[in-house]
């Protein structure tokens, strides 16, 4: 009878346990009107006044071009929500097929500029890329500058999503020894010989990594009509 009990009463508490998960989960299909903001919402006016101090910045420093006097730069970057939740997505499945590799540990947003583009020639831009935590000792005290941007080096050209994650030593700051961090990242996620790896990273077109860095947004505003 003891043994029944002692069956029991674990299975009870695994039913119970079991119902009120599944019925957390299925609460509030519509969304919660209570939810707690995250950390980093700004106020309405502080998304104003920050906006407002960059245009007056760009206005103070660039008149148009010589070829055209009537060009204005980048002023806002617009993803739709599906690209956004397709490329979280996206992330979220590298790191399944990726068990060995360290979690990502964030995205940085790099500014860019095109050259040469058919639809937003000499515009402004941002992409994403996913970065790792490198834990490099020298940048303890700087979280952002230690959780590096990176790529995937295929075990398998078949399989280009699984692989070592690789530091971009192209996408870190010139001014904090771009190389050095990078060699000493990429020998921290396993790769053999950090020289060699650091050379490739340099390399103009990526080599044969697998890109997770992610663009095409809708520039405003957009090029004058010539």
């Amino acid at each position: 009878m003891k043994n029944s009990v002692k069956t029991i009463i674990p299975l009870i508490l695994g039913i119970v346990i079991g119902y009120f998960i599944c019925k957390s989960m299925g609460d509030n299909p519509d969304g919660n009107p209570d939810a707690k903001a995250p950390e980093g919402i700004i106020s309405v006016n502080d998304a104003v006044t920050l906006h407002e101090n960059y245009v007056t910045k760009l206005n103070d420093t660039t008149h148009g071009t010589v070829n055209n006097p009537e060009f204005k730069e980048t002023q806002f970057v617009w993803f739709s929500m599906k690209k956004i939740r397709d490329y979280i997505k996206y992330l979220d499945n590298v790191e399944k097929v990726n068990p060995d590799n360290p979690k990502m540990s964030g995205i940085r947003v790099y500014f860019g500029k095109y050259n040469d583009h058919k639809k937003y020639p000499n515009q402004q831009t941002v992409f994403f890329t996913p970065t790792v935590d490198t834990n490099l000792t020298s940048e303890a005290e700087f979280p952002n500058m230690k959780n590096l941007p990176f790529s995937i080096k295929p075990k398998d050209a078949s399989s280009p999503l699984i692989g070592k994650y690789k530091v971009i030593a192209r996408l870190l700051l010139d001014e904090h020894y771009a190389d050095t961090r990078a060699n000493e990242a990429n020998a921290s996620l396993g790769h053999e010989s950090s020289e060699n790896i650091a050379q490739k990273s340099n390399a103009k077109n990526g080599g044969d990594d697998t890109s997770l860095s992610f663009n095409l947004g809708h520039l405003s505003p957009p090029p004058p009509r010539s």
